[in-house]
């Protein structure tokens, strides 16, 4: 097993990308119930748990925005991985190949 493997396996057992998905649908879910509760309270004439409940939802947005920001690092980090995986052992058959003929 070259490094690059060694590296996508230790990746892989992190798994980073469910667990950052697992947050945003929580989030997710979370802000759909806020925005109907900001709903109820502003027809209830409760503009103090109105303003409590949009504060909420902004704080949301940019949890999920960053996630989100997070998510795609991590996609393109194993993009890069299996590209340099790709590489090693493209080398290796290279190097292979070379010793046989010689």
């Amino acid at each position: 097993m070259n490094y690059s493997e060694k590296v996508e396996e230790t990746v892989e057992y992190a798994d980073l990308r469910n667990k950052v998905q697992s947050l945003l649908d929580y989030i997710s879910s979370e802000d759909e119930q806020l925005k109907n509760d900001r709903e109820f309270a502003m027809k209830s004439n409760e503009s103090i748990a109105y303003q409590m409940i949009n504060n909420n939802i902004k704080q949301n947005y940019i949890l999920i925005s960053t996630l989100s920001a997070i998510r795609s690092d991590i996609e393109s980090m194993h993009d890069e991985i299996q590209m340099d995986i790709n590489k090693e052992k493209a080398s290796s058959v290279q190097s292979t190949n070379s010793t046989d003929n010689a």
